[in-house]
């Protein structure tokens, strides 16, 4: 038997794996999961809004308890990555069952099957009673079963790995925990919420309940279904923690492949999009009167939307990427496939991840913005990929460049007030905003002239020169700052205006070819967006 086990559990390590069929495979398992639920409930009355936050809340859920006990598995065989994401992914086959054992076992009962509530000390009585005595609601008998049957797969796979009891004994007790912690997590979520409301010993299963069933609007989503309230909130929570999870497993593991991303990630564009999406909520507060709301919920929404919006950006960078390696190989030696520091298969799965995220994170806030993302990654496509390439064409390529970042004011705006759409921000500033964005965004292009010319992409510095491309735009935002106390119909702001556009003219004509300068074109998207953060700032102390 130990010897079968031996050869069985060497055949699944050994399994060959990519990151492209691991993500089809976990997709698979969840639709199958969600498949069986469904069927077993006779696919009863719900609305596209119910199975899309089932789909989100199921899907992130098992993807952190997934990248949690990936670290114990590793530990536990004493294995690479790759090898304890096989043996793993075939454990997580045992997902499929607890609805299937549910329904065998309640013969048509009502049960719920979701999370355990309760306090510290109720908590505490659980986890040594295998979730306590209300198997028809909370942890059902099927995810019982769930949790023995995985708590004693990783303690045997251990022992056959490591031949130590001890060792399987200490996994099996830490699966256990990561499981009860896993099934009782919103319970933990509101000792840390209302530790400073309350004594920590007086927050009972009511306060969980009050926290994660009642009906409540987070942003613009009205929610009005305690099923709904649970699966939005949760989905909101474990999207926020698998960021965290995913780039601190990325980090660990492959460090080479993160440091690429981070580095290529465009650092001023990636605070412009951030910069966007908070001010769209910004004039949706200020145009509306809506009055923020900072708790836990609000900010752990922005930040997952926030996350949507820098993922969009992304996978337009690695389309980007893979579309223009004869211009980079000339002008951006040190981007990915350039360097070969990721395989381009592998940089292709990545994009297709973040596309994927932006999807799911912003659904999970705004309807709305999941359309307005999908618009903009349709936009990156026309822009960088043939047969298209709208990119070739400077006026038009422009227009789009700045008609994807309105998108993702957009986005903002729509997140906190989609009620009555656009009508409350004005014309005057969102057409302002957008020649601004269009003023702007040929700043870029310096650094890319040569490669350009080559690859015959007819950007505004190659068609007109680097001198007067600087001279042009130079003038063009001075004009627009010294417009904007026009448009925002706010004197006070007059002599800020002039004195940022005068820096902005200035430090564009200070642009140069020098890569050591201070001033090199590499660095003038940073410079540039710096005058308008200050600039910004100004805005915001004199109007708000």
């Amino acid at each position: 038997m130990r010897h079968f086990l031996e050869k069985t559990v060497h055949s699944i390590e050994n399994t060959p794996l990519t990151l492209a069929a691991f993500v089809v495979s976990f997709f698979a398992l969840i639709f199958v999961r969600l498949l069986i639920e469904n069927t077993l409930g006779l696919f009863s009355g719900h609305t596209f809004f119910y199975y899309f936050f089932e789909f989100t809340h199921t899907f992130l859920f098992f993807l952190c308890a997934f990248l949690i006990l990936v670290f114990l598995t590793r530990w536990a065989g004493n294995v690479n990555l790759a090898r304890a994401t096989n043996i793993l992914l075939f454990g997580f086959l045992i997902i499929l069952t607890p609805p299937i054992i549910d329904t065998l076992v309640f013969h048509g009962s009502h049960f719920w099957s979701f999370y355990e509530f309760d306090g510290f000390l109720g908590l505490l009585k659980r986890f040594v009673t295998l979730f306590g005595d209300t198997p028809n609601i909370g942890i059902t008998y099927g995810v019982r079963a769930e949790v023995v049957i995985v708590t004693l797969a990783l303690g045997l796979y251990a022992f056959i790995k490591s031949r130590r009891w001890k060792k399987a004994l200490v996994v099996s007790l830490l699966t256990y925990s990561i499981l009860f912690i896993l099934g009782t997590f919103p319970s933990w979520l509101t000792l840390f919420l209302l530790v400073f409301q309350k004594s920590f010993l007086a927050i009972s299963q009511n306060d969980v309940a009050a926290l994660f069933l009642t009906p409540e609007n987070i942003f613009a989503r009205h929610l009005t279904d305690y099923r709904s309230v649970l699966n939005v909130k949760m989905s909101i929570v474990y999207g926020a923690f698998s960021v965290f999870l995913i780039g601190t497993l990325l980090y660990r593991e492959y460090p080479r492949y993160f440091i690429a991303l981070w580095k290529n990630a465009r650092l001023p564009q990636v605070i412009y999009h951030g910069g966007l999406l908070f001010l769209g909520m910004l004039l949706a507060f200020f145009f509306t009167g809506i009055s923020p709301t900072f708790d836990f919920f609000h900010i752990a929404s922005a930040f997952v939307l926030l996350c949507a919006v820098e993922s969009a950006w992304l996978a337009s960078v690695i389309i980007n990427d893979i579309v223009d390696i004869r211009i980079d190989s000339i002008t951006n030696p040190t981007r990915p496939l350039i360097q070969n520091t990721i395989p381009l298969q592998l940089y292709k799965t990545f994009g297709i991840l973040f596309f994927i995220a932006s999807l799911i994170f912003s659904g999970i806030v705004s309807f709305p913005a999941l359309l307005l993302l999908l618009s903009y990654q349709a936009l990156a496509w026309l822009y960088s990929a043939s047969p298209l390439r709208l990119k070739r064409f400077p006026l038009l390529a422009t227009a789009l460049a700045a008609f994807a970042g309105i998108l993702i004011l957009i986005v903002g705006f729509l997140a906190v007030s989609p009620e009555n759409g656009l009508r409350t921000l004005p014309l005057p500033i969102l057409f302002f905003l957008f020649l601004a964005y269009a003023t702007c965004l040929p700043i870029k292009d310096f650094k890319d002239i040569r490669g350009d010319r080559e690859d015959g992409v007819y950007t505004l510095p190659v068609i007109l020169g680097a001198e007067k491309a600087k001279l042009l735009i130079g003038s063009s935002m001075l004009l627009l700052y010294i417009l904007s106390p026009l448009i925002l119909h706010a004197r006070v702001l007059l002599l800020p205006a002039v004195f940022f556009g005068s820096l902005a003219f200035w430090t564009m004509q200070k642009g140069t070819d020098e890569e050591a300068a201070f001033f090199a074109y590499r660095k003038l998207p940073g410079l540039i967006l710096t005058v308008v953060a200050l600039y910004g700032l100004t805005i915001a102390l004199s109007l708000f």
